[in-house]
């Protein structure tokens, strides 16, 4: 408890003195600090590496002097402090300093060459698949009570998280993420690299960025109720009147078949003859009456035999 109150105070010291030194140490010509509140990159220098047991507690003075001083001061500025060193890293690296309009990857880069960003601030966005809160360490010296754990995932980062903790959500966000929903997606961040964290997963353990962040910017795609509003009723519309154009056709359909019946029906009786269907029994009688005049002319012979 001694030494962690000897290391506690030393860091405390350290980051009080931090302007002097950096000023000493680091001249403001420093392309990494083109704004007098962002945190000289030698603060984060002792802090370790992929190593078990997460943030150790030698680094958790400096942990919550960073989130601190991430409260105190403007996103826009850290914002804009971020590009800078977006752009500082570009001009770096000659495939993207020969093509300007060529995006890095973020996440990969930051992966790779983590001591390059270290302490360094940058910008993410992607998906958060995980959220949830928990107490500060109630010996911190910052009034800091509520720390947010979001697990962010970027289009470059192939399945790979980085680990998130910051002091400020939006309202909808206080509890975690929404009833009934595992992901959340236009979620963007901005803040320090505090260190390459080591976590267990279900095959083996692995290593993600831990990013220390003034607060999470979620910007859920909304859908103006007005024009959805109007879409349902063009989309019922139109299917009215689809509905009605097929009952029509199909009216018309039937109405023109029974007409065509009825033309053929009466086609046909105008070609029949019905005096015809007498005919046979016409035919019948003479055949019937054949043996009668044969009797008759047989009535003379009788005669003249006699």
């Amino acid at each position: 408890m001694l030494s962690y109150i000897r290391i506690l105070g030393a860091t405390l010291c350290l980051a009080v003195t931090a302007p002097q030194t950096v000023s000493a140490d680091e001249p403001q010509s420093d392309p990494f600090r083109p704004f007098p509140d962002q945190l000289a990159p030698s603060l984060f220098n002792e802090v370790k590496d992929k190593v078990f047991g997460g943030v150790m507690d030698d680094e958790k003075a400096l942990y919550y002097y960073v989130l601190k001083h991430l409260r105190e001061t403007s996103l826009n500025d850290q914002k804009q402090a971020a590009e800078f060193n977006l752009q500082q890293r570009r001009s770096e690296i000659k495939s993207f300093r020969d093509h300007p309009k060529k995006e890095i990857p973020v996440f990969l880069d930051l992966f790779k060459n983590s001591d390059r960003y270290k302490g360094r601030l940058v910008t993410l966005t992607g998906r958060v698949r995980k959220l949830i809160h928990y107490p500060a360490a109630d010996d911190n010296q910052y009034g800091i009570k509520t720390l947010y754990e979001a697990w962010l995932f970027t289009d470059d980062s192939q399945q790979n998280p980085t680990v998130i903790i910051c002091t400020e959500v939006p309202p909808a966000l206080k509890n975690g993420l929404p009833e009934g929903t595992d992901v959340i997606d236009h979620v963007t961040v901005t803040g320090y690299l505090f260190k390459m964290y080591v976590y267990n997963a279900q095959d083996t353990s692995r290593v993600a960025p831990l990013i220390l962040a003034k607060q999470l910017e979620w910007n859920p795609r909304t859908v103006d109720e007005r024009g959805s509003r109007l879409f349902s009723q063009i989309l019922a519309g139109t299917l009215v009147i689809l509905i009605a154009g097929i009952a029509i056709a199909m009216w018309k359909t039937s109405q023109r078949d029974k007409r065509f019946r009825e033309r053929r029906l009466q086609k046909t009786q105008d070609q029949v003859d019905f005096n015809q269907l007498e005919k046979p029994t016409e035919k019948t009688q003479p055949e019937n009456k054949t043996p009668e005049t044969k009797t008759s002319e047989s009535k003379p012979q009788d005669d003249s035999g006699t």
